[in-house]
Formats: structure tokens, sequence, C-alpha cells
């Protein structure tokens, strides 16, 4: 008996004759398509299977299937023959639609790369446009800061007319400070603010000496001269301190030295007696002042050796303004009355170690 896989075998081999003999008149591409299609090997395998009459009977069958599928195709149409131009009217827009989308499409690809160039081009000054404004948000959401820190030279330079030195110092530390933890250039512009600020105020505090000034103001603008570290050395300070203090002596005796330069003996006389007499006075009281708020001040070995030195010129100046004036001086008890003012004069600067009596009595 043979075995079932000889019968498939077998079985196969007749179809693929019986297509090749349906199939000889067709083209390629339709033979193809049967070969392949599993409805033609369904369909062979029936034809194969059926008895001969009805084999016989299936020609005229499939022909009436034919006519009657031919016939229900041509009712359809007459029948909807509107629907059928509509569909060719819309595969007709239809392609019209897909020809214009293709060369849209195609502009759309020519067009993407300056597209991706402008988007990018785009994209960096939106970012800068962000950035900007998330430095103007923190500006806003630091705004009352900012408006304190910009106003400190307006309020340095307010301290500074109004004579708060010791506030106006404090400021320029808090910018100082500011400027070694931010270094920026809006500090940097408040750092030359307020140094132009502390040179203004450098300038009114030594101005101060050349003026009328007791002790402990005295004092005070010593100290505020010495936290500014405007100078580089105390002896400098020291410097500072007597020539400014020699400059208002120097004002004050300049009002007194214009005497009387007529021919008339007697009012030049007089004229130099007067001259000399409130020279002596103010001598006495400025030499005496300048020694008490130096010593007060400055109180190293250092700064009483210069101070001595100054107290030695300022003697000299006054030997050589007697020697210029008590010519003119005919009277005798002119002389004596200045001898004795010379003598209170030295008696008085004794208590600070400046009796200079000695060197007058010639």
């Amino acid at each position: 008996m043979p075995s079932p896989s000889l019968l498939t075998n077998t079985k196969a081999d007749s179809h693929d004759e019986l297509l090749r003999l349906i199939t000889d008149t067709l083209g390629e591409d339709q033979r193809q398509a049967l070969y392949t299609s599993q409805w033609t090997c369904d369909y062979i395998t029936r034809l194969t299977s059926l008895p001969l009459d009805t084999l016989i009977k299936e020609p005229i069958e499939r022909k009436a299937e034919q006519d009657k599928i031919k016939q229900e195709a041509q009712t359809l149409a007459y029948r909807d023959y509107p629907v059928f131009i509509h569909a060719q009217e819309c595969r007709h827009t239809l392609d019209e639609t897909l020809q214009g989308l293709d060369e849209h499409l195609e502009t759309l690809i020519n067009t993407l790369p300056d597209l991706q160039k402008r988007s990018q081009t785009f994209i960096q000054q939106a970012q800068a446009i962000v950035e900007d404004r998330a430095k103007l948000t923190r500006v806003l959401e630091h705004q009352n800061v900012l408006v304190d820190l910009l106003e400190i030279p307006q309020l340095m330079d307010t301290c500074v007319w109004n004579g708060y030195y010791s506030e106006a110092m404090d400021l320029a530390s808090h910018v100082r400070l500011l400027g070694v933890q931010y270094p920026l250039p809006v500090i940097h512009s408040l750092q030359q603010q307020v140094q132009a600020s502390c040179d203004s105020m450098l300038v009114q505090l030594v101005s101060h000496l050349r003026r009328p000034i007791k002790l402990a103001a005295a004092m005070s603008i010593v100290g505020h001269l010495r936290r500014m570290e405007a100078f580089p050395s105390e002896a400098e300070l020291q410097i500072v301190f007597l020539r400014s203090r020699n400059d208002f002596l120097e004002q004050r005796l300049e009002r007194i030295r214009q005497r009387d330069t007529s021919e008339d003996v007697r009012k030049r006389s007089a004229s130099a007696f007067e001259c000399l007499k409130r020279y002596i006075d103010v001598m006495r009281e400025q030499m005496f002042e300048i020694a008490k708020q130096y010593m007060s001040i400055f109180s190293s070995h250092e700064s009483l050796a210069l101070l001595s030195d100054y107290m030695v010129h300022l003697i000299t100046h006054i030997r050589d303004m007697l020697k210029e004036e008590c010519g003119f001086i005919k009277d005798t008890s002119s002389l004596a009355s200045l001898l004795t003012q010379l003598q209170y004069c030295g008696i008085s600067l004794g208590r600070i170690g400046l009796d200079f009596r000695h060197l007058f009595v010639d």
C-alpha cells in the first residue's frame, strides 16, 4: 500500500500539471499570480475531486455565473453611475491634490535648511531675551537693596558736608568690603565715587585744623585722619597737624603785621609797639595751644622731638620779629613794657617746658 506522503506528492504533481495546461496561453504575470494564489490551489483541488458528470457541467455553470455577474455589474453601473462619476471626480481631485501636495512637500523640503537656520537664530535670540528678562527679574527682586547701594555715594557726601565723619568712614569701609566680595564694574564705580568723597573729607578735615579749634575737636579730627589711613606714617600725620596749625598762626599774624609806614617817628614807633604787643600775645596764646594739643594727641618720644624743633622755629621767628621792629621803637618805656610782656610769655609757656626768657635777656 503506498504511503500518505507518496500520495500527497503525486497529487501535487498532478495539480501542477493541470495548472500548466490551464495557464499555457496566459502571460507570465498572470501565470505567476495563479501559481501563488491560494484560491487557485483550492479550486484545482475541488475540480480534481468532482465526479465526471459534475465536472462536465462545470464550464456551463461557470459561464452562467459569469453572465450573471456581468449582468449584475451592468445593472449596478446603470443604477449607480452617478456614484462612479463622483468617485472618478474624487479620484481626479485626489490625484491633483496629491500632485500639489508633492510640490508643496518638495518646496518644504527645500526650505527646511533655511528654516532650521532661522530657528536656531531665533532660539539664540530668545535665549538672550530670556537671560535679560531673568536679570531684570533679579534686579526687580532686589530693587530696594540696589537703590540703597547706589545711594551710598550721595549719602556719604551728605555725611561729609554735615560733619558726620564716623558714619562716612563706616560707609567707605562697607564699600571696600563689597569691592572685595563682589569685584563688579558697578561696585568699582561706587568705590571711585566713594573715594572722591573720601578725598573731599580729607581736605575738609585738614582745613578744620587751619581754623580756631579746641582740644577735643582736634583730637577727634586726628582720630578720623588716623582711621582714614590717609597718611603712610604717624610722623607724616604729625607734620600735617603742625603745618596746618602753623597756617592758622600765620593767618592771625598776617592781620597784625600791617603797621604805620609814615615818616613821623612817633607814629611809626607807636605802630611798631602795638604791632609787637599784639604779636607777642598771639604767639603766646597760639604756641601754648599748639603745644598743648600736640602733646595731648601725640605722646611718643619721637613726636615730642618734632614739636621741639617746631617750637624752636617759632622762638626764632619771635626773635627775628623783635630785631626787625624794635629798631623803630624809640620810647624806652615801651621797650620795657615789651620786655615784661616777653617775660610773662616765657613764664606762661614754661608750664609746658617752653621757657625761653633767657634767650631775650639781651
